[in-house]
């Protein structure tokens, strides 16, 4: 590398020198320096010297290290980057969406697992606003109101056509009422979601807070079902099926009964299962039990349709020796007539007495064969309903296995509770589906409580109570506001629009202290709880968004 420097003022010779002194004096007396010939002459030796500078540089020789290192970024191939792979998901999950701020923040036991912005509904279809659950899933759906528009990725949160789903996003409140997602956000949350979340909504910002309160119910941990209650049920009636199928008697048949309920201590495993686990083991044992009925219902149903045949034939059978019976009475009959018409006819007479006596033997024939066939089709009568009881008890085992399947795998989805001021109810659902409804006391009644959502999260490691796991909570509080508390219409300038004015807000913990529920309503529900699962306080009662497929619906606007 080759650094020049032209200075004039440096080792210069007297003709030089001469040459700076007269520009100086020329200067000094008031002469233009631009056009002044003496600092024309020392502009042009100047530039003269730093072109033979560059020059110089430009034909140095250079370092090929230093070459390498500046161009070095085009010698390599270039090298694709990928985005970070997201973070696992670790239930339960959750959403909160932020009306004021256009956003949507998804929650998991970690904390916040994605953030994405949101175009909600503009100025005369507003985004309602309220706790809402995710009830229907298409990743193809088009919209039944808006001349079949294309909704993909979407996630139903109400009947009455609010959805989040992929959609333009202006920055803006642009919608009909539906959430807009990014397309890449909406295709990552409608894989991860199980169709049961929870969706808050609300116009500011609705921050999840850890929680805890003596009143919040702790699940219950149940007693596992042993291996040999798990195989007695579907041996049992396999075993019932495959016996009478080969004909043994009713004696030999064992009476099925299989209802999925919980086992005795006597067939207890001895392992302590929590109230998913425990569903989820019985929820196996139920789909094995209706699996095995299921195997076994086709030998009954073909065992019955042999046994009420040959019950059938036995009776046809039967029929045939009352009409030989009768024909070998009728002949007797006449033999005996005929006897007492011979006279003293001693030929005709021993001849009439023979005949009576093989009409007798014939009847005795015939009667013996009677008798036969009686027996014959009282054992298949005996068969036939053997065999038709055995079918009926498989054909309701298997109706309750079914039954018992279902309600157990209801009893995997996570439990909803809601308490309303307003009905003074306490309202239990589970995957949709009421479970059952009582009423509660609640301390001054007249007085709000809020709208307020406690939701059941994993365990912390090394959390527990007298050995059973202690979930941790989460609590928001929605902001409602009040109708009551509006400024009077008078009171406002012309133009001017009504602000809406809050309640006060009851705390969360503030609002559990004014709840009371039986015992035996907290056994039930504990039995029902795990992660996932979640109490809603309100002054409201059941909104008419809940019903058939949903789970509690709670609006605040």
């Amino acid at each position: 590398m080759v650094v020049c420097v032209a200075n004039p003022s440096l080792d210069h010779d007297a003709e030089t020198k001469k040459r700076l002194t007269m520009m100086r004096r020329a200067t000094a007396g008031g002469a233009d320096p631009v056009n002044n010939p003496l600092r024309t002459s020392f502009a042009r030796w100047r530039d003269l010297a730093l072109v033979s500078c560059f020059a110089a540089a430009s034909f140095a020789p250079f370092d090929a290290a230093d070459a390498r290192t500046r161009y070095r970024s085009y010698d390599r191939p270039k090298q694709k980057v990928e985005a970070p792979a997201p973070a696992p998901l670790n239930r339960p999950l959750f959403f909160v969406v932020n009306i004021g701020k256009q956003r949507v923040t998804a929650y998991s036991n970690d904390g916040i697992y994605a953030q994405a912005p949101i175009s909600s509904g503009a100025r005369g279809h507003a985004t309602p606003t309220g706790i809402f659950n995710i009830i229907q899933k298409n990743k193809y759906h088009r919209s039944n109101i808006y001349s079949g528009a294309p909704m993909p990725f979407m996630q139903r949160l109400t009947w009455s056509g609010v959805a989040m789903h992929q959609g333009a996003l202006p920055g803006y409140p642009a919608s009909h009422g539906c959430i807009r997602l990014p397309g890449d956000f909406a295709s990552r949350m409608f894989n991860a979601t199980e169709g049961t979340e929870r969706v808050i909504v609300a116009r500011g910002d609705v921050v999840p807070m850890p929680f805890s309160h003596a009143k919040l119910p702790e699940p219950a941990m149940l007693q596992a079902p042993g291996s040999e209650q798990t195989a007695s049920i579907s041996g049992r009636m396999l075993a019932n099926a495959v016996t009478i199928a080969e004909g043994a008697s009713a004696a030999d048949a064992q009476k099925i009964d299989v209802k999925a309920e919980a086992p005795d201590s006597a067939n207890a495993g001895g392992k302590l299962l929590n109230p998913r686990e425990y569903a989820l083991t019985m929820t196996k044992i139920a789909a094995k039990t209706a699996d095995e009925a299921e195997r076994a219902a086709s030998p009954a149903r073909r065992n019955v349709e042999a046994r009420v045949q040959e019950q059938r034939i036995a009776a046809t059978d039967l029929r045939k020796a009352q009409i030989a019976l009768s024909v070998a009475s009728n002949r007797l009959d006449a033999a005996d007539k005929r006897l007492a018409r011979v006279g003293d006819n001693e030929t005709k007479r021993t001849e009439a007495e023979a005949a009576k006596t093989e009409a007798e033997t014939k009847v005795k024939e015939a009667q013996t064969q009677v008798e036969t066939a009686e027996r014959a089709k009282a054992e298949k009568d005996e068969a036939a309903a053997v065999a038709q009881k055995a079918f009926r008890q498989l054909d309701v085992t298997r109706s309750q296995a079914a039954n018992s399947t279902l309600f157990w795998k209801r009893r995997l989805a996570p439990v909803s509770i809601f308490i309303s001021r307003k009905t003074q109810r306490l309202y239990v659902r589970q995957n949709y589906i009421k479970v059952f409804d009582v009423p509660v006391t609640i301390r001054d009644p007249g007085k709000p409580l809020g709208t307020h959502l406690y939701m059941a999260m994993q365990p912390a490691k090394g959390g527990s109570v007298e050995g059973a796991p202690k979930l941790r909570w989460l609590s928001m509080t929605l902001t409602e506001p009040s109708e009551d508390l509006a400024e009077p219409r008078t009171r406002r300038r012309k133009g001017e629009e009504e602000k809406p004015r809050f309640a006060p807000n009851v705390s969360a913990s503030s609002a559990l202290d004014r709840i009371e529920i039986p015992e035996e309503v907290e056994d039930k529900i504990s039995e029902m709880l795990w992660s996932g699962g979640s109490i809603i306080v309100s002054d409201s009662g059941i909104s008419n968004e809940t019903g058939e497929y949903t789970d509690f619906v709670i609006l605040t606007r």
